[in-house]
């Protein structure tokens, strides 16, 4: 069995990593939220509905925008564009 050449690439191509404006957009969530707790302690422990706080919706809303920025730069390394825009080619 014979295997066809595969011409050796001149440079290994990267891996999609989603760098600064993943970390940015999920980093300063992060901070907000820890500076938040540290102090406005008060303000995280005010309840907004029955046994819910504003921390607890302060946390539901930084793990869903941790989920939607990985699921959008996940679409993007696997060659789809992230919006209908992005993936035209310009003329």
């Amino acid at each position: 069995m014979t295997h066809p050449h595969v011409p050796h690439l001149r440079h290994r191509p990267r891996p999609h990593r989603p760098g600064v404006p993943f970390a940015l957009v999920n980093g300063s969530a992060f901070a907000v939220h820890v500076l938040l707790a540290c102090f406005a302690a008060e303000l995280m422990a005010t309840r907004v509905w029955g046994e819910t706080s504003f921390g607890v919706l302060a946390l539901l809303f930084q793990g869903s925008l941790l989920v939607w920025t990985a699921a959008r730069y996940d679409r993007r390394a696997d060659g789809h564009p992230a919006s209908e825009g992005e993936g035209e080619e310009s003329r």
